[in-house]
């Protein structure tokens, strides 16, 4: 990077607090004078689609109305992922997820072995069908650490309607031969926790979910809304205008935090209006593709549509790098991406929500302000969708 006199005048000065190395900052010129940004491999949390096939095809997904191309994550992709990861002395955690079924990938249980290699944590979401004993079993002795699955129904018609091709008592089946291996290895891990995608149709059963969740031995339930993908999905939403409060769970504590806790039970917020910040690039995050792309985070990761409070968005896909031809490092501490999460740090976005005009930009992801990708009307900054 060339730095003009002005930016090698700043490092200088920095140069004086201690701070010499200078290709580890990256100047940007703002209104005001000229930003210095941190360039350093903190990677925190990294969150991996090995694949996007899956054995379901459940009404809320979005890989219904997109038109990509699936796979799984080849050996060599994600053999080099592993290999650059070493490279970042604070991670703590790497996630199997993506919108994809994790464990339809045939080498998933030596993925989360080598994971646990680095010695952090490994973390995975499934829709819970495919746990049979030897899956189980694998993964326990994988000592996989947190296991979310996906239940959007305590009701087994319902179930079967929004996820079909599962059944719900098959999927509680398959917890409860996790919790019995785990307390026959006396082990703490997995620790098991449900996922629960609010629509018109099932929020009621919200209060019904601590106790599914104690008779699943689960330390958590994450319950998050609707991200619509057609528009009768967006008739489902139970978010933005007239709010009708989700049900508290009986004898749970009052709100602790900015999103409800009612002991094991995480709520989305249900209003847009809220300070709006970014999880994945707060946590020190990124995701990664089957392919090797690296992206900022889920919203980003693919092509699709979606609807906003009734107006239709189409987000493209954006890219920082790909694993298969740039160092993980490198992608990480590129002037694009470090100016990118900076900007997303202070949130340097217009509202689109507030605005209310259905223009060109509110129709995909840019933004009359010249951002390109934009986070203007990220549902996921706002808490109202939420995720692992």
């Amino acid at each position: 990077m060339k730095l003009s006199v002005n930016t090698r005048v700043a490092l200088q000065q920095l140069e004086r607090l201690g701070l010499k190395s200078a290709e580890h900052w990256i100047a940007e010129q703002t209104p005001d004078g000229i930003a210095l940004h941190r360039a350093v491999g903190d990677v925190q949390r990294v969150y991996l689609e090995v694949t996007t096939c899956c054995n379901l095809r459940c009404v809320n997904c979005v890989r219904n109305a997109w038109d990509e191309t699936t796979g799984h994550m080849s050996h060599e992709t994600f053999d080099r992922i592993i290999k650059d990861l070493q490279a970042f002395p604070k991670l703590q955690e790497i996630h199997f997820g993506g919108f994809g079924e994790p464990l339809m990938h045939p080498r998933i249980v030596e993925m989360v072995e080598q994971v646990k290699s680095l010695g952090v944590k490994a973390t995975l979401t499934t829709n819970g069908t495919l746990l049979d004993e030897e899956k189980t079993i694998a993964l326990v002795n994988a000592r996989l650490d947190k296991l979310f699955v996906s239940i959007d129904s305590v009701q087994a018609e319902l179930f079967r309607e929004i996820r079909p091709g599962a059944e719900l008592d098959a999927v509680v089946e398959n917890l409860k031969r996790v919790q019995a291996l785990r307390s026959q290895r006396r082990s703490l891990v997995p620790t098991i926790a449900l996922e629960f995608v609010v629509t018109k149709q099932n929020w009621k059963e919200v209060e019904e979910l601590p106790a599914l969740g104690r008779a699943l031995g689960a330390s958590w339930v994450l319950v998050t809304h609707l991200l619509p993908h057609t528009q009768a999905l967006a008739d489902q939403i139970m978010y933005g205008g007239e709010i009708i409060e989700l049900p508290k769970p009986a004898g749970w504590p009052v709100p602790v935090s900015d999103f409800l806790q009612w002991g094991i039970l995480s709520a989305p917020r249900s209003k847009w209006g809220a300070a709006r910040r970014c999880r994945f690039v707060e946590g020190k995050g990124f995701v990664i593709k089957w392919d090797g792309d690296v992206s900022p985070c889920y919203a980003l990761m693919h092509s699709y549509p979606y609807f906003i409070f009734g107006r239709r968005k189409y987000v493209t896909r954006y890219v920082v790098g790909n694993v298969n031809r740039t160092s993980l490092t490198d992608v990480w501490t590129n002037e694009e991406f470090v100016l990118f999460r900076a900007k997303v740090s202070c949130f340097r976005f217009p509202s689109c929500v507030d605005c209310g005009l259905d223009c060109d930009y509110a129709q995909q992801n840019e933004d009359c302000w010249g951002n390109v990708p934009s986070c203007a009307d990220c549902l996921w900054a706002q808490g109202i969708v939420q995720c692992p």
